[in-house]
């Protein structure tokens, strides 16, 4: 296949790993050229323990920590764009867009990733980010620049189906082990199972996916899921990432899923 390059689009350090680790390590691994964009450096979130980070300090740590889980993933670009973390919301929508839009200008992705309308558990700025992004794919789809054609790009929304998460609580909780989620109820996360459309075989990458999970060291408590679930459990429950493509809409085949070679994508919706 000829190359191309993905962009990610978040709101936070650590949803890349969360959501897509698996995907974007295959599209590293077979050439693609890989780009994360995180909208805020993650400075209101917990510190797991104080020798990590301060709350001043916690911004450029969560910003290092990313960095680190790209490079397990092998992900070549990051960028932090600084929006307060928890605010997204309530930022000038026009100026976060005109943000993204330049960035998309100057990537010019074949595919961008980023969250779906329920934010993966309702988290307010995982919304605003999915409302931004949206807008401006939409805005520029379609329309020429001064050195290329119409930009037409595939565009996906990462989330886990419904029941999916709470599964794999239990399925670590029947082992002995702790398997907290701060402080968020499994039943939250996802979407309807109905709604996927693309189902990636990522067991490949539960490696690079756990280390990169791994790397967001402030946010992971010793008695947090993702730092304790076993090397089998992590290969049954996070070695599927899902999808819901929302452009284009009606073509055959699906971009993700053949560009990363070996994951397939499922032909009817609702198969996770």
């Amino acid at each position: 296949m000829s190359a191309g390059r993905v962009v990610g689009i978040f709101a936070h350090p650590d949803d890349e790993s969360i959501l897509a680790g698996g995907t974007l390590a295959a599209c590293a691994a077979a050439g693609l050229e890989v780009v994360i964009v995180c909208l805020t450096r993650g400075e209101a979130g917990p510190i797991a323990h104080p020798d990590l980070a301060t709350r001043q300090t916690l911004g450029a740590v969560r910003e290092a920590e990313l960095r680190a889980a790209a490079d397990a993933l092998g992900v070549q670009a990051v960028e932090c764009l600084g929006y307060p973390d928890g605010g997204l919301p309530w930022v000038e929508a026009g100026k976060v867009e005109a943000d993204l839009a330049r960035r998309l200008r100057h990537w010019r992705p074949e595919a961008v990733m980023t969250f779906g309308p329920e934010g993966l558990y309702g988290h307010p700025d995982h919304v605003a980010v999915y409302r931004r992004t949206m807008a401006v794919v939409d805005a520029l789809a379609g329309k020429p620049d001064d050195r290329n054609g119409p930009w037409r790009p595939w565009v996906y929304q990462a989330t886990w189906p419904q029941g999916r998460m709470a599964e794999l609580v239990s399925a670590v909780a029947a082992r002995g082990l702790p398997a907290h989620l701060w402080g968020l109820h499994p039943d939250d996360f996802g979407a309807p199972p109905s709604l996927i459309t693309t189902v990636l075989d990522v067991r490949r990458f539960v490696g690079p996916k756990l280390r990169a999970l791994r790397s967001h060291r402030t946010q992971l408590a010793p008695e947090h899921l993702f730092g304790v679930v076993p090397e089998d459990l992590a290969a049954e429950f996070l070695g599927r990432e899902y999808f819901v493509r929302v452009r284009p809409l009606a073509t055959p085949g699906d971009w993700l899923a053949e560009a990363v070679g070996g994951a397939a994508a499922t032909g009817a919706r609702g198969r996770p």
